[in-house]
């Protein structure tokens, strides 16, 4: 194995809005690393989960081979899930009002706009969930007009209109979120708006301290760590959260890295969502500072199909800061990453594909989640080189020397 390659690595993950405990999470990064295993014909074995005293972070060890490479990586998944599950365990009641407030704050505020300047596509995702609510709420005056006006002076008709048409239009609005509401996710998308308009104004002093809870573990994690490689992986809105993490870890040591490297990952990236809003200053602080840091190798990488990330965007130079190169942006294929029948089956299921930046690949591509967390190339080769990532590897998982030492071609950017 060649010395330039990695053979330890230090992988810190937050994924994103998801009520994932850690026993799901470890049984899911099992599941979707035998995808891996089966694309890039190698071997691989995961420890038991492990949770932290305080339960904010769940840690494993993954092993994987091939004929004539090893690579060991210890696994630390920064946890925000219970903040999720609270959110999600709340009645209707309190998520329709909250989170239709939420969404108007960043109409309101002008934010809403910014998306469809910056990126039109994450636009149309921001007003999915109020054309459905809209919709629905149509649908049910419609059909209690019509049961008020069809029946009048019969005796089919609606009687006491007056008190009982609220009453049904509550009935076929909650009807149509519990069916139809449901298929689109209709609950999910109002307790995410909520959340991250909490986020931005910084309202929940339990997150603030699970964030600086995280940012002193990273610290230590840092100072323990013997690895070649420290990645830290941000998917959908941990992106931001890890940055916010990453950010403080560092005001805790500005020193922290400048031996080594850090290598921040951000994949369908929720930071744009919440740092375009007025309030979100001290995010677009962070930004700044992370993209100037000497110590921060960072690269995003965006996907035109998935709906929840920007697409072609530069975040730093959208936020208003001059472009410094980082994050460096390179633009993924989902289609590329599994067989053509897998991605016929979920290619209108838009959380789905959102969800494939952090799952395992069914065919060899440039952008692997499980290559990134435990693959012997190095992440900066791996975006400098993205095809001889690929040829590096031949049909029986061998690395086939000298490939990664030919002429870089410069990924889509």
């Amino acid at each position: 194995m060649p010395k330039a390659l990695v053979r330890k690595r230090c992988f810190v993950q937050m994924t994103g809005y998801e009520p994932v405990g850690p026993e799901h999470q470890h049984r899911r990064f099992i599941r979707e690393m035998a995808r891996f295993q089966k694309a890039w014909n190698v071997q691989g074995s995961v420890s038991p989960a492990k949770l932290s005293a305080d339960g904010a972070v769940a840690s494993w060890t993954v092993e994987t081979w091939g004929p004539n490479w090893r690579v060991a990586t210890d696994f630390h998944w920064f946890r925000w899930d219970d903040f999720v599950a609270a959110d999600m365990a709340k009645s209707d009641w309190w998520r329709f009002p909250l989170g239709i407030a939420a969404v108007m704050e960043f109409i309101l505020t002008g934010t809403a706009i910014k998306y469809f300047t910056a990126a039109w596509r994450y636009g149309g995702f921001f007003l999915y969930p109020l054309v459905f609510i809209l919709g629905m709420a149509w649908l049910s005056i419609a059909a209690t007009r019509f049961a008020v006006m069809h029946g009048a002076g019969t005796s089919a008709g609606l009687p006491h209109h007056m008190l009982l048409a609220p009453l049904l239009w509550l009935a076929l609005f909650a009807g149509l979120r519990w069916t139809f509401g449901q298929i689109v996710h209709i609950g999910y998308a109002l307790d995410d708006w909520y959340f991250a308009r909490d986020f931005v104004h910084r309202a929940r002093p339990e997150v603030e301290a699970r964030l600086d809870c995280l940012a002193g573990e990273l610290v230590r994690l840092l100072h323990a760590t013997d690895a070649d490689e420290i990645v830290i992986d941000g998917h959908s809105l941990g992106a931001p959260l890890s940055l916010a993490v990453v950010d403080r870890a560092l005001q805790l040591e500005p020193q922290l890295g400048r031996g080594k490297l850090l290598h921040l990952v951000s994949t369908g990236s929720s930071l744009l969502k919440v740092a375009l809003h007025p309030a979100a200053g001290w995010l677009r602080d962070a930004v700044g500072r992370l993209a100037s840091a000497p110590q921060i190798y960072w690269v995003e990488y965006q996907a035109l199909v998935d709906i929840i990330n920007v697409y072609k965007v530069d975040p730093v130079a959208a936020l208003g800061m001059p472009a410094v190169g980082k994050p460096i942006v390179r633009i993924i294929r989902i289609r590329m990453m599994v067989a053509e029948k897998t991605y016929r089956r979920f290619r209108l299921n838009f959380l789905r594909i959102h969800r494939q930046a952090v799952m395992g690949n069914e065919r060899r591509y440039f952008y692997d989640y499980y290559m990134l967390c435990c693959g012997p190339v190095a992440l900066a080769d791996r975006v400098d080189n993205p095809d001889q990532a690929v040829a590096a590897f031949a049909g029986d998982g061998a690395l086939i020397a000298g490939v990664l030492d030919a002429p870089a071609m410069v990924a889509e950017r």
